[in-house]
């Protein structure tokens, strides 16, 4: 039950969140950009919306890349926005939760300094920022070589895992155990944030986040049996050993062949719509539709969030969510028109889903 006093709280950020929610797109308008039979219509569209500003220079001979850079740092700044109006262990909550897009872009340095890729050319793959960030950028993107890189990270919340997986990177020579690695340290962070809560705040956020970690971890597991053909002992060690809903033993079952289907009916029931993948037999098959199928059941809880009580941390999370899954899905929607999908593929691969 929220109390008198969470109310006042709340009715000023969620005052702002209404008026932010009215940003997102109308399903109308997600008819008509399904159904447009090419990219350059889809553009002219979204350049009538809030998206203007990230879809505005676009033409036929921009670069997708760019585009889809400035919606993510669309989605950024939207945390930032929110991060502006609370305090506290809420606004804690939020400037843990932006730091995954600093992460997403430190993962996108590593990778072009393994490509051996020029400084400008690692730049032009990072989601802008609007410099909130404390990492040197331009001394990391100048780095020639991964040890070095590692190393030049001294000092910041991401040295030790770097270093813990450093050995484990020599060996591969793969990137894999080095993003693991920041990735498991992120999501505990994530998770120490939310139990820094209290009361409504604690439960909200762990019906938001909490649930996003779960979906990680479980995703998580079955990508390493199914993609990449660890062992039980090397999935355990790549995946969090403890979230709000999973913990080693659901962790080792996977790895052992469980069928994903059945790990999430247990956890979720009929919450989680499966029928995308009902009549799917192989885990390789049936992996990049059960992603969809997680991710929508996200949406549907952020949903709920934003349409229950307004004056909650939940509502807040929510709109977070719907946003950062709308971006995902119009990027995926510019993808899809590039490409020439049909209308029926690009809606089968969005998660967004007319109510």
């Amino acid at each position: 039950m929220v109390t008198g006093l969470e109310s006042v709280r709340y009715a000023a950020p969620n005052a702002r969140i209404r008026a932010f929610r009215s940003r997102l797109l109308s399903t109308d308008v997600w008819r008509t950009l399904i159904t447009i039979d090419n990219l350059a219509g889809a553009v002219d569209i979204l350049q009538q919306t809030d998206y203007r500003r990230e879809l505005g220079s676009f033409t036929q001979d921009s670069s997708l890349e760019i585009v889809e850079n400035r919606l993510t740092g669309r989605a950024a700044r939207n945390v930032r926005e929110i991060m502006a109006i609370t305090s506290g262990t809420v606004r804690n909550l939020f400037m843990v939760w932006w730091q995954h897009y600093e992460l997403e872009n430190l993962k996108s340095v590593f990778r072009g300094v393994q490509q051996h890729l020029s400084p400008d050319a690692i730049r032009r793959l990072l989601v802008p920022l609007d410099g909130h960030t404390t990492l040197p950028w331009d001394s990391l993107m100048h780095e020639q070589s991964i040890s070095s890189l590692i190393e030049r990270l001294d000092g910041t919340h991401y040295i030790n895992p770097l270093r813990n997986a450093s050995a484990a990177y020599q060996r591969a020579q793969s990137l894999f155990p080095l993003e693991i690695a920041l990735d498991i340290r992120y999501y505990r962070d994530v998770a120490t944030a939310v139990s820094k809560l209290k009361g409504e705040d604690l439960k909200e956020a762990r019906r938001v986040l909490g649930t996003r970690i779960d979906i990680l971890n479980i995703l998580w597991a079955f990508r390493h049996r199914v993609y990449y053909g660890l062992s039980a002992e090397e999935i355990v060690n790549y995946t969090l050993w403890h979230t709000f809903r999973t913990d080693t033993n659901l962790v080792r079952e996977i790895a052992l062949g469980a069928d994903p289907r059945d790990i999430i009916r247990r956890e979720w029931g009929d919450a989680v719509d499966l029928s995308i993948v009902s009549d799917m037999t192989e885990p390789i098959q049936m992996m990049p539709w059960l992603e969809i199928a997680l991710e929508r059941f996200w949406r549907k809880l952020a949903l709920n969030e934003m349409s229950g009580y307004p004056f909650k941390l939940g509502a807040m999370l929510g709109y977070l969510v719907l946003s950062e899954l709308e971006i995902h899905d119009l990027v995926t929607l510019l993808e899809g028109k590039g490409m020439n999908w049909p209308p029926e593929r690009i809606q089968q691969n969005l998660i967004w889903v007319e109510e």
